[in-house]
C-alpha cells in the first residue's frame, strides 16, 4: 500500500471515491452525493491544489487504485491558525479493518507536525458509527463536545461527536 498526498493529477481518482463515500455513508459527511457529482474536473482540481500550511488531501493506494482519502484544513483566523482539521475520512469497504486508515491518518497527522506551528486538530464524527469513534480514541482523539443534530439528511437528523488532539 502507498499512501501520499494527492494533487490536481489525482483528481478524477478522488473524485470516484469521494463520490462513492458520498454513495455509501451518506450520514458520514457535511456534504452530499447530490451537491458534489456536478463539480467540474477543474473543481476537482483546485481542490486538490495545495496551499502550503493550509490544507491537503492524502490518498491511499492499492495495486495503483485509490481505496482511501484523509483530508486537512487549518483554521484561518490569527487566533484560530494553531488549530486544524481532519476531514473526509474515508476508507473503501473492502480494505476496512486492514490498516488503511491508520496509514492515512498518521499521513495526516506526520504533515500536521511538520507544519510545526499546529498544536490542536480537531475532528467530528456522526454518533452512528461507534467503529469510527473507536477508531479515533485509539489513534489519540478525545471527546470533547457532542452536537445534537448537527447533520439533516431528509427528515432524519444525525448527532456528532466532537474530538481533538493535542500536538505535541
Amino acid at each position: 500500500m502507498e499512501i501520499r498526498q494527492l494533487g490536481p493529477e489525482d483528481a478524477q481518482a478522488f473524485a470516484a471515491c469521494r463520490l462513492e463515500a458520498l454513495q455509501k455513508d451518506p450520514d458520514a459527511f457535511g456534504s452530499t452525493y447530490e451537491d458534489e457529482r456536478n463539480r467540474t474536473l477543474e473543481e476537482w482540481q483546485e481542490r486538490l491544489t495545495q496551499t502550503p500550511g493550509e490544507n491537503a488531501f492524502f490518498g491511499a493506494f492499492e495495486k495503483g487504485e485509490i481505496v482511501g482519502t484523509i483530508g486537512f484544513f487549518r483554521h484561518k483566523g490569527r487566533k484560530v491558525r494553531h488549530k486544524g482539521a481532519i476531514v473526509s475520512m474515508y476508507v473503501r469497504e473492502v480494505h476496512r479493518g486492514s490498516g488503511v486508515a491508520a496509514g492515512l491518518m498518521h499521513a495526516a497527522l506526520d504533515y500536521i507536525r511538520g507544519l510545526g506551528d499546529v498544536d490542536q486538530v480537531q475532528l467530528a464524527v456522526v454518533t452512528t458509527n461507534p467503529a469510527a469513534v473507536r477508531f479515533y480514541e485509539k489513534m489519540g482523539f478525545q471527546t470533547y463536545g457532542f452536537e445534537k443534530r448537527a447533520l439533516k439528511v431528509g427528515e432524519h437528523y444525525f448527532d456528532e461527536t466532537h474530538m481533538y488532539m493535542l500536538i505535541e
